[in-house]
């Protein structure tokens, strides 16, 4: 009796263990973007090829755990805010190549002053980038609401309006800040693309990962071999 009671409980703490494990993964998945079809995917990587669009690139993967962000510190002080992981890094540099197999042109980059999104910017594009507070995370506690950071970018937006003809402009910022004026719910490391109009009006195109950067170039470097 007492051996079939144990029988009984095992299988009532596997039956437990199986649905939180489901109901932990199912939320996982729904954090997740869907991975791009591959006509959608390449949609948008002809748009950017051709030149004058955003990529509204939100900053690479953080730190798991880390630190939370002191926002009375300089915006660069890397000691008070939460950073890039290896991960992060790593992935930034293989966004970056697959946009150069690509031949993806990028005119110009304009970076949060937050280290998470400067590291990104220096790995993915190149150590030629600006550096703007307009596109900086906003405080949660403090003056600079998400209203405010909204409105910044908006302002920068339509200084930048309508972008570069046969080039495009990337902007490295953060996640709540890209919905705001987008729409677009992107993932660490996940890019946006986006038109921009003459008035500094934006219409969001769609979204990528690095992953499907990455498959694309090396579909190209397989053809050009």
């Amino acid at each position: 009796m007492r051996l079939t009671l144990q029988i009984a409980n095992q299988r009532l703490m596997l039956l437990v263990l199986s649905l939180v494990l489901f109901a932990v993964g199912g939320s996982f998945a729904t954090a997740q973007s869907a991975p791009s079809s591959g006509d959608e995917r390449q949609r948008i990587i002809e748009a950017l090829q051709a030149g004058g669009h955003i990529l509204l690139v939100r900053h690479e993967r953080t730190e798991v755990p880390s630190r939370r962000d002191d926002y009375t510190r300089a915006p660069d002080d890397c000691t008070a805010q939460r950073n890039l992981s290896i991960a992060g890094g790593a992935g930034a540099k293989e966004t970056g190549l697959s946009l150069r197999v690509l031949e993806i042109p990028i005119g110009r980059v304009i970076t949060s002053p937050m280290c998470r999104s400067a590291e990104t910017a220096r790995y993915m594009f190149g150590v030629d980038y600006e550096s703007d507070v307009r596109l900086m995370h906003h405080d949660p506690d403090g003056e600079r609401t998400l209203d405010v950071a909204e409105q910044e970018v908006r302002v920068l937006l339509a200084e930048i309006a309508p972008g570069l003809p046969d080039t495009n402009i990337a902007l490295v910022s953060h996640g709540g800040n890209i919905f705001r004026v987008s729409g677009l719910r992107l993932t660490e490391g996940e890019i946006g693309i986006l038109r921009l109009d003459e008035d500094g009006a934006v219409t969001a195109l769609g979204q990528i990962t690095g992953s499907d950067l990455g498959f694309a170039a090396r579909l190209a470097l397989e053809r050009a071999d």
